[in-house]
């Protein structure tokens, strides 16, 4: 697939679809991609339906006919894979909802093929609930277990995704800024730092986070830890900003469509790869904005057989005194005395707690830095 962030997306509309997803009739599958997506009436692939994770990246392939359990009726949108982890739902989940301001189309609503199978479909669609309310989608929304038949059935390009998809397609940024978080006003101070050091203990981050917050708090910006406050929160406060620091993660996806031209963001690296280009790109095409990365890596931890290609979950060292001059030279924090930066004693004393609470032992990564 190629993707190019200026070329207009496109839309079929398929009579009689038949939308399959992962686990309808126990079609499993390992790795990124398994079958999952839309037959016409005829059995054949609808090629618009297939989903990414970025150009390169499939999510589905094309599934085998399946009889439909259930029949909806009227016109329904086809949103694609509905994820309950926050990045990729913003990434992926949203990215056919521009189809919404099609022009003399009216909707009866959405129906979503379900990233994993659940005992019920109120588990799946309850957490992300709302996040579809802060993305303007006000319709019905469905993501079956089981083969359904659709009697008309929209389905739009997709135009999100992560890596080379993550600026964005023309119609998907306009449906962005017109109806993301359009209800939710402003709320909070003009300089954030985005934590990850009240995160549930796997998931990766940088040893001695608490040193930068105290920090950047002296400095004058909130902590701000986004998973403990409602979307509606998450976004006013993302709104009110003017200055953001934030380690590389998924908050930065939504406070990018929130931030304006002449907004600062710094990106701290807290993992290898090309994660921080990615996130520039996003607020380059949402915005007009050039984040600065601050890249001061040090050492690498991760549990078992962690691979430099699959990062998220990596514990880092930085080099903290690089950090503040980096941020200073940029202009985000003053001229000031050096920050006090945690010892290799209470570095390792942290990523002990982590692996107690794992049960498991981390190893150091060489390479990757």
């Amino acid at each position: 697939m190629s993707f190019d962030p200026n070329l207009p997306l496109t839309h079929v509309t398929v009579d009689q679809a038949t939308v399959i997803p992962f686990g309808a009739d126990h079609i499993t599958g390992k790795g990124i991609s398994r079958p999952a997506g839309v037959l016409d009436a005829a059995g054949n692939a609808v090629a618009l339906a297939k989903c990414w994770r970025d150009s390169a990246q499939r999510t589905t392939t094309a599934p085998p006919m399946r009889e439909p359990v259930e029949t909806l009726s009227g016109t329904w949108l086809y949103g694609g894979l509905l994820y309950a982890h926050f990045g990729h739902f913003l990434c992926e989940s949203t990215a056919r909802l521009w189809a919404l301001d099609l022009q003399d189309m009216r909707f009866d609503g959405v129906i979503f093929l379900p990233k994993q199978r659940v005992p019920r479909m109120a588990r799946l669609l309850r957490p992300t609930q709302p996040w579809l309310d802060m993305t303007g989608c006000t319709l019905p929304v469905t993501a079956p277990m089981t083969a359904t038949r659709v009697e008309r059935l929209v389905v739009p390009e997709q135009g999100f995704g992560t890596g080379d998809m993550v600026a964005g397609r023309p119609e998907f940024r306009r449906y962005a800024q017109r109806h993301f978080g359009a209800r939710i006003a402003p709320e909070g101070g003009p300089r954030l730092y985005i934590s990850r050091s009240r995160l549930f203990s796997k998931r990766g981050r940088i040893l001695g986070e608490a040193y930068l917050e105290r920090a950047l708090a002296a400095q004058g910006y909130d902590i701000f830890h986004p998973q403990e406050h409602p979307i509606e929160v998450q976004v006013a406060r993302y709104k009110a900003a003017r200055e953001v620091i934030s380690t590389d993660c998924s908050a930065l996806h939504l406070a990018a469509f929130f931030a304006g031209s002449d907004d600062r963001v710094a990106i701290i690296a807290r993992r290898p790869g090309p994660t921080i280009e990615d996130f520039r790109s996003q607020y380059r095409a949402f915005c007009g904005l050039e984040p600065v990365a601050i890249e001061h890596l040090t050492r690498l931890h991760a549990f078992g057989n962690a691979k430099l290609a699959q990062m998220s979950e990596v514990y880092a060292e930085a080099d903290f005194a690089a950090i503040q001059s980096s941020l200073t030279a940029a202009g985000f924090v003053t001229p000031c005395a050096a920050w006090a930066i945690p010892s290799a004693e209470e570095l390792a004393a942290e990523l002990a707690g982590y692996e107690a609470r794992q049960g498991n032992e981390t190893q150091e990564l060489e390479a990757g830095l």
